[in-house]
C-alpha cells in the first residue's frame, strides 16, 4: 500500500486490492486504545446497484472479520441522481442505522456515489467521520484534490455545493476492470483539461494506459495531482475550462445522451486552438472521444446557453480563453460582458457542430 502525493491534510493510499483489504483495518486504527465500552462500531458503505453488486461482497468481509457492523444504503447512479432527494434519502437511512461521531460513513463508487455520499455526510447531524473509495478513473483524479461536493437540479449543474471533509481516501486499481464504456470516458476528460492547462505530458501517458491499463497508477495519479496543484497555484479559475458549453450540453440532455465526459470532451476540443485542432483530434479517435455534437441542432445548445445567462446561471463567471502573444499562447482568465461571452461560445459551439455555419447564416439573413 503506498500513500499518493496530493497534498491535503488526509491520507490518500493506493494499491491493488486495498479497498478489500485495508478500510476496516484503518478505521480501527483511529480509536488507538481508547475505550469504546460498549459502543459496536458502525460503517454506513454508500453505493451504487452497479458497484454493490459487483464488489460489496468480498467489500464488507474485512468489516464482518473486525466486529464492524456495516449497512449497505444504495444510490442511483449518474449526473441525473446527484440532487437533495437523493441526499435527504441518504440522511433518513443514517439516522435510522443511529450513527454517530465514534462511527462511518463511506462512499464506494463513481463521481456522482461520491458527490451525494459528500454531502450527506457534511449534513449529517451525528457527525460520523467520512472515507471515500472512488471507483472510476475521474473520481480516482478528483477525489483526492477534493474539497467540495456539488449536486444538480433539473437540469442545472452544480447548483448546490457544500465543503466537505474526509478522513481517508483508497485508491484502488482493481475497480477500473468494471467502469462501463460510456463512462470511461468522464476521467480522460478531466486529464485531458489538465494536460491542456498544464501538462501535455499527461496526454502521451494517458494513450499508454488506454492501451496497456494502469500499471502503475500510483505515479500516473501522482502526475495527475501535480498538475491540478499547479493550475490550482495559477489560478483555480481556470480550472472551469470548457464548463459553459459542456453543462449547456448535459443540461439540453437532462444528463441522459451524452455523460458528463463526454460533453466535456467536446467542450475542451471546441475551446483548443485551431493550429492544435488535427492532434487532438488523433488523441480523441484513440481514446474513442467524440469531436462531434449530434443528436442536437446548433440553436438548441446556443439558446439553452443564452437561457443560463438569462437566469444568471454564470452571471459574472469568467471564462476561460486561449491567447497567443509574441508567438506564445497561454491560457487566460476573461470576464466578458453577456453579449461577448456567448459570442465566444457560439464560435466554440460552430466547431463540434456539423453544419452549423449554415444554419448560423441563414439565421442572420432572416
Amino acid at each position: 500500500m503506498d500513500r499518493l502525493d496530493c497534498n491535503r491534510s488526509y491520507d490518500c493510499f493506493t494499491g491493488n486490492g486495498i479497498a478489500e483489504e485495508f478500510v476496516a483495518g484503518f478505521i480501527l486504527e483511529q480509536y488507538g486504545n481508547r475505550d469504546l465500552g460498549d459502543h459496536e462500531i458502525k460503517a454506513a458503505i454508500i453505493s451504487d446497484r452497479q458497484i454493490s453488486a459487483y464488489y460489496y461482497n468480498a467489500f464488507e468481509k474485512q468489516f464482518v472479520l473486525r466486529n464492524i457492523k456495516t449497512y449497505l444504503i444504495t444510490v442511483d447512479e449518474g449526473e441525473q441522481a446527484k440532487n437533495l432527494s437523493q441526499v435527504n434519502n441518504v440522511i433518513k437511512e443514517l439516522n435510522e442505522c443511529g450513527l454517530n461521531c465514534d462511527d462511518w460513513i463511506i462512499a464506494f463508487g463513481g463521481g456522482s456515489v461520491l458527490d451525494i455520499a459528500s454531502f450527506a455526510a457534511a449534513l449529517y447531524t451525528g457527525k460520523s467521520r467520512y472515507i471515500a473509495v472512488p471507483t472510476t478513473l475521474s473520481s480516482m483524479a478528483e477525489t483526492c484534490c477534493a474539497d467540495r461536493a456539488y449536486l444538480n437540479s433539473g437540469s442545472r449543474k452544480n447548483t448546490a455545493s457544500i465543503a466537505i471533509s474526509q478522513t481517508a481516501v483508497f485508491v484502488d486499481p482493481t475497480f477500473l476492470k468494471t467502469v462501463p464504456k460510456k463512462y470511461i470516458p468522464n476521467g480522460y476528460s478531466q486529464i485531458i483539461r489538465y494536460a491542456i492547462l498544464s501538462d501535455f505530458g499527461l496526454l502521451t501517458e494517458l494513450i499508454e494506459m488506454s492501451d496497456a491499463g494502469p500499471t502503475n497508477l500510483r505515479l500516473f495519479l501522482n502526475r495527475v495531482y501535480a498538475a491540478r496543484a499547479s493550475i490550482d497555484k495559477k489560478n483555480p479559475l481556470l480550472l472551469g475550462l470548457g464548463g459553459e458549453l459542456s453543462e449547456a450540453i448535459e443540461g439540453y440532455f437532462r444528463f441522459m445522451n451524452y455523460s458528463e465526459g463526454e460533453a466535456l470532451a467536446l467542450s475542451l476540443f471546441a475551446t483548443i486552438p485551431e493550429k492544435a485542432k488535427a492532434a487532438f483530434a488523433a488523441i480523441y479517435l484513440k481514446l474513442d472521444l467524440p469531436t462531434e455534437l449530434k443528436g442536437v441542432s446548433f440553436n438548441a445548445i446556443m439558446n439553452s446557453l443564452k437561457d443560463s445567462y438569462r437566469k444568471g446561471s454564470f452571471y459574472e463567471k469568467p471564462l476561460v480563453c486561449y491567447e497567443e502573444k509574441d508567438g506564445k499562447g497561454s491560457w487566460a482568465i476573461k470576464n466578458p460582458s453577456t453579449e461577448e461571452a456567448l459570442a465566444v461560445l457560439e464560435e466554440r459551439l460552430k466547431r463540434i457542430t456539423p453544419g452549423s455555419s449554415q444554419v448560423a447564416s441563414k439565421d442572420e439573413e432572416a
